[in-house]
């Protein structure tokens, strides 16, 4: 049977996924269980406060649906796509610099700060894609 989301859940999933968070969708109550991605940016952390969370998802899997972020390279070109759409070619220049040399994601932020309404769009942009995220994945779920 396909499972249905609201919209704010979908966005609550969309935010915890550009957190570095893995959440899960508990089918039977539409509660959202999630914890740190060791795999996004969380190696290392003490997981110990997370066990509950992570041993109740793990012993009743098949009650949840996995939601799961960008990898780097896709997170990376969702700015490159960002950054090509742009309308000031200047300012576009500037952005496509700042990426393409070490530390991209560092610099893009850094140089967002310059412009206060294109880190706006910035975050509205992000935040769509992360929805999309979340609905394909939902979508590939009821596909099973």
């Amino acid at each position: 049977m396909p499972v249905s989301i609201s919209n704010d859940t979908v966005k609550e999933i969309a935010g915890y996924l550009d957190s570095g968070m893995k959440c899960f969708y508990h089918i039977p109550t539409g509660e959202l269980e999630y914890y740190p991605d060791d795999l996004r940016g969380h190696w290392g952390m003490d997981m110990e406060i997370w066990q509950e969370t992570i041993d109740n998802v793990a012993n009743n899997y098949t009650e949840y649906i996995l939601f799961e972020g960008l990898e780097n390279y896709e997170s990376f070109q969702m700015m490159e796509a960002f950054v090509a759409g742009i309308a000031e070619v200047k300012t576009r220049q500037q952005f496509e610099e700042a990426i393409r040399f070490k530390k991209p994601f560092q610099n893009f932020k850094f140089l967002l700060l310059d412009y206060p309404l294109l880190q706006q769009d910035w975050f509205d942009y992000k935040k769509k894609q992360y929805m999309k995220l979340v609905y394909d994945q939902l979508d590939s779920h009821n596909a099973i």
